[in-house]
């Protein structure tokens, strides 16, 4: 995930709005990798999911979550690693938050995990987080990874970040200079951010 551009701040559609881009582009490029993803997740998963959090899930993430319960992907349909489902959201959580020692010293200027950060993305104990605590943070999107300091992306909101997924996606065959990579698509119908 690369932050978004600097001096441009666009009226972030709803989330459910970049999905169906999303979708759309996936069915027409990559339906291979739309075939990846998980259907709705149900509000009843996601309210049992927020009674074991003990707070609610962000906002464009509940949203996100009611179009897709993340992906069975490999590596990631989108350029995020693997979406997590709300099961995998809890899980990754715990194992987190069993692990993680807030009363470290080092917590207060390098941390590894926050109080109120859910995992939503990741793989090999390296996470995407969402902060769903209060303060200058909230909502920001960030990068936990399983042996160093975890850091903000720049990304305001899951919201912003699908966003220019789906631009980047529109506008894969241009000479795209967006925040978020163009894909490429094999002959297979896989999807590559990174390569």
């Amino acid at each position: 995930m690369r932050p978004p551009r600097r001096g441009i701040d666009p009226v972030v559609p709803p989330v459910a709005t970049s999905w169906r881009r999303i979708d759309a582009w996936l069915s027409r490029h990559a339906s291979k990798a739309l075939t990846d993803l998980r259907p709705p997740a149900s509000w009843q998963s996601i309210q049992e999911a927020e009674a074991r959090l003990g707070f609610p899930l962000p906002v464009d993430l509940r949203e996100s979550l009611r179009c897709h319960d993340g992906d069975t992907s490999l590596l990631g349909v989108l350029p995020c690693r693997k979406l997590y489902s709300v099961s995998e959201i809890i899980e990754v959580r715990e194992m987190r938050m069993e692990i993680w020692e807030p009363d470290d010293p080092d917590q207060a200027e390098t941390p590894w995990w926050g109080a109120r950060w859910v995992p939503i993305s990741g793989g090999d104990g390296d996470d995407h987080f969402i902060d769903a605590g209060e303060g200058m943070w909230r909502n920001h999107l960030g990068d936990a990874v399983h042996d160093d300091q975890a850091c903000f992306l720049g990304w305001p909101s899951l919201g912003s970040w699908l966003h220019e997924v789906a631009e980047s996606m529109e506008h894969h065959s241009q000479s795209w200079f967006g925040a978020v990579t163009a894909p490429k698509v094999d002959s297979s119908g896989d999807i590559d951010w990174w390569d």
